[in-house]
């Protein structure tokens, strides 16, 4: 089992990148290990004050299992 951190608000999901951020769908958001909480939880604050009130850490659980067509 695998455990990220990911930014979501109303709209969607955040990538980060050097020169700020974009909304995007999960599968192109920015994760980032538990390890990494405080500069997620920073990341999260920026968005906040930028206007996007509702933007909230989640963390996402992986579970790897083979796929079993049914």
């Amino acid at each position: 089992m695998t455990e990220l951190l990911i930014i979501k608000a109303k709209e969607g999901y955040y990538r980060f990148t050097d020169d700020g951020y974009l909304p995007c769908e999960m599968n192109k958001g920015s994760v980032f290990p538990l390890e990494q909480v405080d500069k997620a939880k920073r990341l999260c604050a920026a968005l906040q004050q930028d206007g996007i009130a509702d933007a909230a850490l989640i963390k996402l659980t992986i579970i790897e299992e083979p796929y079993v067509e049914r």
